[in-house]
């Protein structure tokens, strides 16, 4: 429910080093619109091919939807994906951005999650993924 004819935008981010695999949940009260999803992967030096996937899902992890970007990351590599709404479902990274598309108008309630990560789990505990999400934050 809005207040206001305006759209409650707020940022939801996580930097931690050393991480590969984060998963935001939808706190009690709230529902979230996720608007744009800006994931930054900086890869270590040990080799493999890393798949940046987001996945959302209920409250027990079962996915409603699975979103990939569409290149993998390499070795030594640091590569930036932006998913939003209306974006073209790139293939390949410019300059080491791609652009992929997010479904439109897709709302997530209370206990449900949004989980950033490299598939491939190549170096989980030393790739650094930065996560960034506008979301339109509802109260429910």
């Amino acid at each position: 429910m809005r207040t206001t004819p305006f759209p409650n935008i707020v940022l939801s981010a996580d930097a931690t080093l050393n991480d590969s695999d984060k998963t935001f949940t939808v706190p009690a009260g709230k529902a979230w619109r996720l608007q744009s999803l800006y994931a930054q992967l900086v890869a270590t030096a040990t080799v493999g091919n890393r798949q940046l996937d987001v996945l959302l899902t209920d409250p027990s992890n079962n996915e409603l939807s699975k979103l990939q970007a569409g290149a993998v990351i390499t070795a030594g590599q640091t590569r930036t994906v932006v998913f939003a709404e209306h974006n073209p479902q790139e293939t390949a990274f410019t300059n080491a951005l791609m652009f992929r598309a997010l479904p439109s108008g897709f709302i997530l309630p209370a206990g449900y999650k949004i989980r950033v990560f490299d598939s491939a789990a190549i170096d989980a505990a030393a790739d650094d993924l930065t996560v960034r999400m506008l979301l339109e934050e509802l109260v429910e």
